[in-house]
């Protein structure tokens, strides 16, 4: 098993599930399109092309298990906040 592919593809996919969990609500649906076609080709070209089986299971549970513990660490006391409620502070309108 090459642990590079793994680290490599585990840390993408993670960020990429992390910033599903980032995105404003209203704005959750294209994030998903776009990360599913983001990991679509990671699954492709480390999958099928470069016969990396396991390691591509090992890394996607991996990033799997990376995105749970952003969000149990930090994504549930930080909630995202809509657009329409954020403040920018040194604006006097």
């Amino acid at each position: 098993m090459d642990w590079n592919y793994v680290a490599l593809i585990a840390v993408t996919a993670a960020l990429l599930l992390v910033m599903i969990q980032r995105t404003e609500p209203k704005r959750r649906r294209l994030a998903i399109f776009f990360v599913a076609v983001c990991l679509l080709v990671i699954r492709h070209n480390a999958f099928l092309k470069g016969n990396l089986h396991d390691e591509t299971l090992v890394a996607f549970l991996i990033a799997l298990l990376l995105s749970l513990l952003f969000w149990l660490l930090i994504g549930r006391y930080n909630p995202i906040k809509s657009e329409d409620n954020v403040q920018v502070l040194g604006m006097d309108d």
